[in-house]
């Protein structure tokens, strides 16, 4: 079954959408979503992800633990704070899903 993929670009402060990408069906990463739509949006303009962004520039990700290292204090405190910068955007995202405006 496939599912359809939303994406929501949303201005900083989690208050207005300004872009949502409804209707992309099958199996298509989130950064190849962006990178689609990237020419829409100022070169130097920067972005907030989860860790489905990582890779790109101009997204700042949280960092991850590798296999063989854990992650250090500072970045488990930049990790907290890129989470409190993103989470008014992601429960927007989520009153957007409960009420059905964008399935």
């Amino acid at each position: 079954m496939h599912t359809l993929k939303n994406q929501f670009i949303v201005l900083p402060n989690g208050e207005d959408i300004v872009d949502v990408i409804v209707g992309k069906l099958g199996k298509t990463s989130d950064i190849n979503l962006f990178r689609a739509r990237r020419d829409k949006f100022d070169p130097k303009q920067k972005f907030l992800g989860d860790k489905a962004y990582k890779g790109d520039a101009a997204i700042a990700t949280p960092h991850k633990k590798t296999k063989k290292a854990e992650i250090t204090e500072r970045q488990k405190q930049e990790n907290k704070e890129l989470s409190f910068r993103r989470i008014g955007v992601e429960h927007l995202i989520g009153r957007i899903k409960i009420f059905k405006v964008a399935i």
